[in-house]
């Protein structure tokens, strides 16, 4: 018995790949655009701004959650002029924010690893045009599979959730500019 598989959870897509290229026999299905912020210590210089161009940040020390941020930021920080001084790569976003705390640096963090909350931080969006990560799904090109539509259809709705990205411990932005969260 041969088995197939009908979806795919992808992501994150870098912006402008164009996803499955023709004759791959897959559809790309988007389900959310996930920016990247800025996360600084909430006593940085720049922590009180509503949003940054990258440029600004051209003399500070990063630490990375991952090696696909490193990538985001080096192409980003390329087209403001700057080569980015990177102190640390993790695979973790939570340990990035906490090494931002510690004082090791500042992040570049995607909209839905910025929770859980972690007090002396502050997010700040970059203006655009920043990093967003394309998230969605690549699906086989052929049609009536009811229940990879029933999943491609749920993956929406989820996608679809507000989150809110905190600003402060006190302020939020306003909900819809990321993915979904579960609680």
């Amino acid at each position: 018995m041969r088995k197939t598989v009908d979806r795919c959870a992808a992501a994150p897509r870098p912006a402008g790949s164009g996803g499955p290229g023709p004759g791959s026999g897959l559809d790309w299905i988007p389900l959310l655009e996930d920016p990247l912020h800025v996360v600084l210590p909430q006593e940085h210089r720049l922590a009180d701004r509503d949003a940054l161009d990258l440029a600004e940040l051209a003399t500070e020390p990063w630490v990375l959650g991952c090696l696909k941020t490193e990538a985001y930021l080096r192409r980003y920080a390329e087209r403001a002029g700057f080569d980015p001084e990177v102190r640390g790569t993790t695979t973790d976003y939570f340990f990035a924010r906490s090494l931002v705390v510690a004082g090791m640096g500042i992040s570049l963090i995607p909209s839905i690893a910025l929770d859980p909350e972690i007090p002396g931080l502050r997010t700040v969006p970059i203006r655009p045009p920043g990093p967003i990560r394309h998230i969605g799904v690549a699906a086989i090109s052929r049609k009536n599979r009811p229940h990879a539509t029933t999943l491609v259809q749920a993956l929406r709705e989820q996608a679809a959730r507000p989150v809110i990205v905190r600003q402060t411990p006190t302020t939020a932005a306003s909900p819809g500019c990321g993915p979904p969260r579960s609680g």
